[in-house]
């Protein structure tokens, strides 16, 4: 071998070395970008004193110019409803619809999404994409439907999410109906609701309370997928199990972040409080942000074992189970392998409906988990949309 040819080589893995070293930096660069969820920008922050007027009434919107849809419009809104104290709060949430007018009102789905977070970078509204987590949007724009996306409170606004408190939760998806029709979308006075996990929970209260809350706007129907519907079933089967430190923990952050005078270390020690605390910063937008936590514990080893059956929680979880009556038809979908919210959950909720008189039509997805089956539920939720709008018969499962 020549000199030459020697430094040739040594210069050839210089350069190599320096291009992997590059190559790391910009991997791990990406990664840490990839557990910081995104921050809400300054029209996620509330007007102080908040406006004057009913639920539901726009404080500001702001067209989104970015991954809209085919053939759509869409805006970013923030508008009044409810918080978990009873007194109005600012929501934020995003609208859709297809672009152009239409000769006549255009018929509403509402979503409501799942188990994000509780922290105000965990929404998605202010994401660079904010459909990313809607399944099947352009399809929904294609068949001429006005698509609404509440945030929640907490989600986006400031404070900690009310997370499955029911009422706050149809409050703002009922709303996100109202925003509707103050914007350029010909939105009408009908709509459906369609939500997963903790958006099937929010289905479910939206349904109950549409009647009362929004006697002005007519519900057609209300697609619950893998809805946490028996919320005491949910909780203990989470305890067991790593995923259930998150759901556990948000559930808990929540309950004592807007429930007054409620101090958690009465029943939980202070180290627990910190783990729950540290858990419930993460948001399911940055699921890599999880690795970092290192191997997650099941609840039950840091939490009481009795904790659903504590007083003041059992009050909590009652308060919110949504078991009141649904007037309009109700399809229940669910993946019979189900990790995260037990399919046998939405076995029970359906038979005690029937058993109700109500009409219900529960769908088995064999073999799927809790993602799997919001995903091939999607086109089969929209077809059942398309019925209830028509008018057509619903079918029932009740008799078989």
């Amino acid at each position: 071998m020549t000199k030459n040819s020697g430094s040739r080589i040594k210069r050839y893995l210089l350069w190599l070395l320096v291009i992997a070293v590059v190559l790391i930096a910009v991997f791990a660069y990406q990664f840490w970008r990839s557990t910081i969820p995104q921050r809400p920008s300054a029209f996620y922050t509330p007007p102080d004193p908040l406006p004057a007027g009913a639920p539901g009434t726009l404080i500001r919107s702001e067209e989104i110019t970015d991954h809209v849809p085919k053939g759509a419009r869409a805006w970013r809104v923030m508008y009044l409803s409810l918080g978990a104290d009873g007194q109005p709060t600012a929501v934020s949430g995003i609208v859709a619809a297809p672009a152009g007018p239409s000769d006549t009102p255009r018929p509403v789905v509402a979503w409501a999404h799942g188990t994000l977070g509780v922290q105000p970078a965990c929404g998605t509204g202010h994401m660079d994409d904010p459909f990313e987590h809607i399944p099947e949007v352009e399809r929904l724009m294609q068949q001429g439907y006005v698509l609404t996306a509440t945030d929640y409170p907490g989600l986006g606004t400031p404070g900690i999410h009310p997370y499955l408190f029911g009422e706050v939760e149809a409050a703002a998806v009922l709303d996100s109906v109202r925003v509707a029709q103050q914007l350029d979308t010909g939105a009408g006075d009908r709509f459906a609701v369609w939500g997963h996990s903790q958006g099937g929970h929010s289905t479910l209260w939206a349904a109950q309370l549409a009647e009362t809350y929004a006697p002005e706007l007519e519900l057609v129907g209300a697609a619950a997928i893998a809805p946490a519907a028996d919320l005491l079933g949910i909780l203990d089967a989470a305890m067991d199990k790593r995923i259930g430190a998150i759901l556990v923990s948000m559930a808990l952050k929540a309950w004592s972040a807007n429930t007054p005078d409620l101090d958690m270390t009465d029943i939980i020690s202070p180290e627990a409080v910190a783990q729950i605390d540290k858990l419930a910063e993460a948001c399911a937008t940055t699921p890599t942000a999880f690795l970092l936590m290192g191997e997650l514990t099941p609840p039950s080893e840091f939490l009481p074992e009795n904790l659903t059956q504590i007083d003041v929680f059992q009050d909590f979880i009652a308060a919110n189970t949504p078991d009141g009556p649904i007037t309009v038809p109700l399809l229940i979908a669910h993946g019979t392998a189900d990790q995260v919210i037990p399919f046998e959950g939405s076995v029970k909720e359906a038979a005690r409906r029937c058993a109700a008189g109500e009409n219900v039509e529960l769908e088995r997805y064999p073999g799927d988990d809790h993602n799997p089956a919001l995903d091939n539920s999607s086109v089969r939720v929209i077809g059942w949309i398309e019925d209830r709008f028509a008018g057509r018969p619903a079918g029932s499962t009740c008799g078989g």
